[in-house]
């Protein structure tokens, strides 16, 4: 499988540099940010909708083993998960003896995996979530040494909501939006999607189940999308206020980096310096 996207550095020192991956059913991506948060390196890769754990588990695993810069020592790596069997949980009613069983309700049991949990001090929350059992093996094996986290633990960080805010990360097919409204965290969801439409409709779904106008949220957007695409259009038809998140400010880039649409990459940046 061919990358998206193949940023690579020309020098990089990686016993000094932070490693982040990020991988789901989307597909698995990774950037290196050198010293003074600069970063360096990036690469893409995207998955089809229809390929099943097992088959996710072998196409990561030969991406990790072709992949010379992962074969490297990093100062720092981390993991972060972007699988959809995760849940957002209050801290007075988790219980990790009773987490699987809390997956198990509300999103079922066909997904099953190793059951984890992050504590989101800040929030006073805790995700948790699933990593099916085959992929998991994969990092442990590769990782040896690295943190991991879920994604929803991170977004909240990430990206501080304003009064009302819809952000939206989008991959092949499938989106990851976390929804403020009134400055306050009110889900985090992840949907797949066949369509422009299809994807229009679960973000129109999620602002109704809380009451949250379209017209009057900000949607702020990153990853794969483009505003001359069917995707954008469709999604402007109800969404009045639509933005594309920057490469942080607090941070340097290699020039191919540059090159690109910032908000492209802004989630991954924005993560490697938020874990």
């Amino acid at each position: 499988m061919n990358p998206s996207f193949a940023i690579r550095p020309a020098d990089t020192n990686t016993a000094a540099a932070h490693l982040l991956v990020e991988a789901g059913p989307a597909g698995i991506s990774w950037v290196i940010e050198d010293g003074n948060h600069h970063f360096s390196a990036l690469l893409a890769y995207s998955f089809p909708l229809d390929m099943n754990n097992d088959e996710l588990a072998a196409e990561m695993e030969g991406i990790i083993l072709q992949e010379p810069l992962l074969k490297q020592t990093f100062k720092k790596t981390d993991i972060v998960w972007s699988f959809p069997s995760a849940l957002l949980v209050p801290h007075e009613w988790m219980n990790p003896e009773t987490a699987s069983d809390m997956l198990d309700l509300v999103q079922g049991d066909l997904q099953l995996g190793e059951t984890k949990s992050d504590f989101m001090f800040k929030h006073n929350m805790h995700t948790a979530y699933r990593v099916p059992v085959a992929i998991a093996e994969v990092f442990a094996k590769h990782f040896l040494y690295a943190s991991q986290t879920h994604q929803y633990a991170v977004l909240p960080d990430l990206c501080p909501g304003e009064a009302n805010q819809l952000y939206v990360i989008f991959y092949n097919n499938r989106l990851t939006a976390m929804l403020h409204k009134e400055n306050k965290l009110q889900a985090i969801q992840h949907f797949s999607y066949q369509s422009p439409e299809d994807a229009a409709f679960h973000l129109l779904n999620l602002c109704r189940s809380f009451d949250v106008s379209p017209e009057d949220v900000v949607m702020q957007c990153s990853g794969m999308i483009d505003e001359n695409s069917n995707l954008y259009a469709n999604l402007y038809k109800y969404f009045l206020t639509i933005r594309f998140a920057d490469l942080p400010e607090n941070a340097s880039y290699a020039d191919e980096i540059k090159k690109h649409p910032s908000h492209f990459f802004s989630h991954l940046v924005s993560t490697a310096l938020c874990v």
